[in-house]
């Protein structure tokens, strides 16, 4: 009899011990489970206004996409910065994001670097705070760029003075020396042979008027920066870990022209 009771004595203390093991692992199992349902969760993101406009060289663009962040993490979280993307950044000047919440006043953030680049970070002074279940909005603004005078694909980057004057045959109109001074040439040669008159004198003071009053005639300018640029929202980040769900999500496109 004493030989059975030992026996079953130590038959229930490895059922015991057992047991705790697998409670134990079940437990730290559930735990890793939970912390990781509340990371996925800790922040969404979701786009509240999507756009696809066409603006002149010059404007401002109150409406440049717009979305949502919510905190779902169970605890108070500080949104402190927001990276977006352009895909064409020469066609703006600049480029804002404004966030706010319940407890934080409208901040407006510009773009670093300025003027905007493919990867635009927007910094918060002070971060916009979000409680639990509290949902944040950001709206972006941009200006784009102004139409910027640039030299013609005939012009060789500098101002050249064009002399308006006796128009001569073709041969010496494609040469590269002013017509003014081909038609002092021809005037003093006149002068040398002595057939100079009177009119040829008074075609000489024309054209030193007209040259006077057309320089720069030749120079042509293009348009500044177009084309179309699409924004996307790409990282956020805030005060606790966590990734954000919803993102990369995009502001749509906006073509400058």
């Amino acid at each position: 009899m004493v030989g059975n009771s030992t026996t079953c004595c130590r038959l229930g203390g490895k059922a015991v011990k057992r047991g705790l093991r697998f409670g134990f692992i079940g437990a730290v199992a559930f735990c890793l489970v939970g912390v990781a349902g509340v990371a996925r969760a800790q922040i969404s993101v979701a786009v509240t206004s999507s756009v696809a406009i066409t603006v002149a060289a010059g404007s401002s663009i109150s409406n440049a996409g717009a979305f949502s962040v919510t905190n779902s993490s169970g605890a108070t979280i500080t949104i402190n910065s927001i990276n977006l993307s352009a895909s064409t950044p020469g066609i703006f000047t600049s480029m804002t994001l404004t966030g706010q919440s319940l407890e934080t006043a409208s901040i407006a953030a510009p773009s670093s670097p300025d003027p905007p680049g493919t990867s635009n970070t927007f910094t918060f002074s002070g971060g916009v705070t979000l409680v639990n279940g509290e949902t944040g909005t950001f709206s972006l603004s941009a200006v784009a760029s102004n139409a910027t005078p640039t030299p013609s694909s005939t012009d060789s980057g500098q101002r050249k003075t064009v002399y308006a004057g006796v128009m001569l045959p073709s041969a010496f109109g494609q040469s590269k020396t002013p017509s003014l001074l081909l038609t002092a040439l021809a005037l003093g040669m006149l002068l040398i042979t002595g057939k100079l008159r009177r009119r040829h004198l008074v075609v000489l003071a024309m054209a030193l008027i007209l040259a006077a009053t057309e320089v720069g005639c030749g120079n042509t300018t293009t348009g500044g920066p177009t084309g179309t640029s699409t924004q996307v929202v790409q990282t956020i980040t805030a005060s606790s870990g966590g990734a954000a769900t919803g993102l990369p999500a995009s502001l749509g496109s906006i073509t400058v022209q």
